[in-house]
């Protein structure tokens, strides 16, 4: 899966990237090929900027942490799988989206603002937080003894579950310009929820497969 916004979309682009995000990010994209548009803008912000702060600014780091460690969680899945190349590729794929869409809880911290439309702040001390950390903890604890079958099930279990509901809720409460491009673009895209159960299920088919021939 790729980036949210890649760097060709910047170069497709220059006078939307330049007028959202500024010069320095542009040119940033163009001499460092490495970096997504949101670790470019995450650097950026993170020199030049102001986080939000106390409970608001905690909601926003928190989903990012979550987001991040969802992250880590596909990729150990991803080495646990090494040897089957389709598996790996799919696990693989979920770390690297994870890991931008922590990346844009970061860049919602630099933009959000307390008002009264914001109605969703979650904590960690809220139970359905709570619950989701316990269930990363034990998933990553199981992971170096899951068959694939196991991780799959993990897989539609988080994809459909409280993380992504929080991400989601969070997003739309940022009325910046900025954010709103990265929210087009993951709705216009809709390659995650279209491919992923798709490549589970076919996954899933092929090791049903192989364990009736051995």
């Amino acid at each position: 899966m790729q980036a949210v916004i890649d760097r060709s979309y910047c170069l497709r682009h220059p006078g939307k990237i330049i007028q959202l995000f500024g010069l320095n990010v542009y040119v940033g994209m163009l001499l460092d090929k490495r970096k997504t548009l949101l670790e470019h803008l995450v650097d950026h912000y993170r020199k030049h900027a102001t986080p939000a702060s106390g409970a608001l600014g905690n909601a926003y780091k928190c989903s990012a942490l979550m987001e991040f460690r969802v992250a880590r969680l596909y990729a150990a899945m991803a080495e646990r799988f090494a040897e089957d190349a389709d598996a790996a590729a799919l696990f693989q794929d979920l770390s690297e989206e994870e890991m931008e869409h922590g990346r844009i809880m970061l860049t919602c911290l630099f933009h959000v603002t307390a008002g009264p439309d914001l109605c969703f702040i979650p904590s960690v001390r809220d139970p359905q937080v709570r619950n989701v950390v316990d269930r990363l903890r034990e998933l990553e604890r199981q992971v170096p003894e899951m068959d694939l079958d196991e991780a799959l099930r993990a897989t539609a279990e988080l994809e459909g579950g409280e993380i992504n509901v929080i991400f989601g809720r969070l997003l739309a409460q940022v009325d910046r310009a900025q954010l709103s491009l990265f929210a087009e673009e993951l709705e216009a895209s809709q390659k995650h929820s279209e491919t992923v159960p798709r490549r589970i299920a076919e996954l899933k088919q092929r090791a049903k497969a192989r364990a009736m021939t051995v």
